[in-house]
């Protein structure tokens, strides 16, 4: 038990480092995205690069935030009852929405992605609008998402397990 703690405990806490560093990211979004309206309505300038690379910056700030949210119980859900409920009953609840739904879907995103990600690592595609170079990275976020949602899922799985298996509230 010890060790899956362990495994569970060091999923978490690389997210957890991923996410910390996600959130930097703001500044540069906020000024590579939000420089861009005052520059083409008042100067009547403007550099379409900034505007695609500030959508790279906010697609990791987004992506690795996505697993941050999820390492901290700080994601949409629907709690009526869910706050109410004793620890084990919200483990079988986490554990059971983890199998059923994020796994599976997690799988077909990883699974549709390959091909679409692969074809634009291959060609290092450009933006299509502006021809500026980098669009492949912004595909390439999305192994990385998976990979950090699947660590992440999988750290919840362990937590959840083990709290179901351990000793002390009846259901």
């Amino acid at each position: 038990m010890a060790g899956l703690k362990f495994l569970a405990d060091g999923l978490s806490a690389l997210v957890d480092r991923a996410g910390r560093w996600a959130s930097w990211l703001c500044l540069p979004v906020v000024l590579l995205l939000f420089i861009q309206l005052p520059l083409r309505e008042i100067v009547h300038s403007g550099y379409n690069a900034a505007n695609d690379y500030g959508q790279i910056v906010f697609a990791w700030f987004f992506m690795l935030g996505i697993p941050f949210a999820m390492r901290h119980d700080a994601h949409v859900r629907v709690d009526i009852f869910y706050q109410r409920f004793g620890a084990k009953r919200r483990a079988a609840i986490n554990l059971i929405g983890t199998l059923l739904f994020v796994l599976p879907w997690l799988g077909l995103l990883f699974w549709y992605s390959i091909p679409i990600v692969m074809n634009s690592l291959r060609e290092t595609e450009n933006f299509a609008e502006t021809y500026t170079p980098g669009y492949f990275i912004l595909k390439f976020q999305l192994f990385l998402f998976a990979a950090l949602v699947g660590m992440q899922a999988l750290a919840n799985i362990l937590h959840a397990a083990m709290a179901l298996a351990a000793p002390g509230e009846k259901r």
